[in-house]
């Protein structure tokens, strides 16, 4: 059994109970009262032991000043029109729990089309992170071809880095390297977390290079003639690719744990293509390959 396989309202439970200072013991007596099987309740609470232990121990470290601390991501009284170094960025819509935002103008469509064209020649089919092993494979789930760039490669990826270190209040050294994504009719990218699970054994090593994951922008490079929207299935929002605009989302929930809800995929593209561009932040400065 793996927890994240558990039922919503079971983690909760068991995350309020280890909270609380309870044993494996004192967890599988509560379970088998409430009418579980032995083995099922004594396997839920190993397994959420192991999570909670695991998430303690990659949880970020309080800043050391307030002045020090990352500036709120996208704060929300920053008003209708965001302000970067080098160009305005319109908020068009924000939900609150999860924390997504709808970014217009992210990109001009001569910037878009650099970065397809800068893309061209160096992909090849996209990878997953191995959970168990922490190796990047090939994943059914995952049917695109991509490619990316080093941390300030070109002058055109400097200024976008700069553009979005404005916007999300977080360095450009938090961010992985830019990732270029390309999706044929029928690509798509079923439903998946962006951040690490702490309690899987092949993700330590990349927990290593930055801290967990806690933010991801997805930057749409062309309009897609039908298909290929970012879904979020958990809260039933769809976003719709446009050039230029970029969907962020954070995955902090409110009480500082990792946010189920961001739950999301790219759905199937049906007609066309689809080109975009992925940015995932780090709690800390990220040291991985394509940092330099």
């Amino acid at each position: 059994m793996r927890y994240d396989s558990l039922p919503p309202d079971l983690k909760q439970w068991l995350a309020q109970t280890i909270a609380t200072g309870a044993d494996e013991a004192a967890l599988v007596r509560a379970l088998t009262a409430a009418g579980h099987k032995p083995g099922y309740a004594r396997s839920a609470a190993q397994d959420a032991l192991v999570w909670h232990k695991a998430a303690a121990r990659f949880a970020p470290a309080p800043a050391p000043t307030p002045s020090a601390a990352p500036a709120e991501p996208l704060a929300a009284d920053d008003g209708n029109t965001l302000r970067t170094t080098d160009r305005p960025v319109q908020l068009l819509f924000k939900l609150d729990a999860p924390r997504v935002l709808l970014l217009g103008g992210l990109l001009s469509d001569d910037e878009c089309a650099q970065m397809v064209a800068l893309a061209q020649a160096r992909l090849q089919r996209s990878t997953v992170v191995n959970p168990d092993t922490g190796t990047y494979d090939e994943h059914p789930d995952r049917t695109s071809r991509g490619g990316h760039f080093r941390r300030g490669e070109t002058e055109l990826i400097r200024r976008l880095e700069q553009r979005l270190a404005d916007l999300t209040g977080y360095p450009v050294e938090n961010g992985e390297p830019l990732q270029i994504l390309h999706y044929l009719p029928g690509g798509e990218y079923k439903p998946h977390y962006d951040y690490f699970d702490p309690a899987q054994p092949g993700n330590e090593a990349v927990l290593k290079q930055g801290g967990q994951r806690v933010a991801t922008v997805v930057i749409y490079l062309n309009d897609v003639e039908a298909g290929g929207s970012t879904v979020f299935p958990t809260v039933g929002l769809d976003v719709l690719p446009r050039k230029g605009n970029a969907t962020f989302f954070a995955y902090l929930a409110e009480d500082g744990r990792l946010d189920e809800r961001t739950l999301h995929g790219g759905s199937p593209v049906l007609r066309g293509e689809k080109w975009i561009a992925t940015k995932w932040i780090r709690e800390r400065a990220y040291v991985g390959a394509g940092a330099t």
